[in-house]
């Protein structure tokens, strides 16, 4: 970004973090109805943060300048404000969306287990209810038998 007039590069830097801004966003709309799957956004947003670094540092080449006035000083100093802040929203955003894609991990694999472990249960109960319920012949028959069962 080497622009020699100081009004100009404002608004120039100004406009590339407002293009940031909108895909930010955008992305967070996205993640949050669901229009995206939730990889592709951890990854834009990472993206995204990584943008506002080289245009962080010709905000901060631009502030260090000699020739300023105090008007474009201000003006500098709200658009590093800003800089600031969509670097550190697009990094909280993206880890929202790693803490939520964990969380859904952990739910679906938790469940998974319940289901298999409930079934395993409901299968034990089957055989606690076979086992008080056989008569004792029945049992007798089954000690006979090389193949008794030793366990559940």
């Amino acid at each position: 970004m080497e622009i020699s007039d100081l009004p100009t590069r404002a608004d120039s830097i100004g406009a590339a973090l407002g293009e940031i801004e909108s895909l930010l966003i955008e992305l967070t709309r996205e993640g949050s109805g669901g229009a995206r799957p939730i990889d592709d956004v951890i990854a834009e947003l990472g993206r995204l943060s990584r943008r506002v670094r080289p245009i962080y540092l010709v905000l901060q080449e631009t502030l260090e300048q000699r020739d300023l006035t105090y008007d474009l000083v201000a003006r500098l100093d709200e658009i590093r404000k800003r800089a600031v802040w969509l670097y550190r929203r697009s990094r909280l955003e993206q880890l929202f969306y790693a803490k939520l894609k964990l969380e859904r991990s952990l739910r679906d694999t938790l469940y998974r287990q319940i289901l298999e472990a409930y079934d395993e249960f409901s299968s034990m109960e089957q055989m606690e209810g076979r086992l008080r319920g056989v008569a004792d012949d029945l049992l007798a028959a089954e000690l006979l038998q090389e193949d008794a069962h030793d366990g559940p």
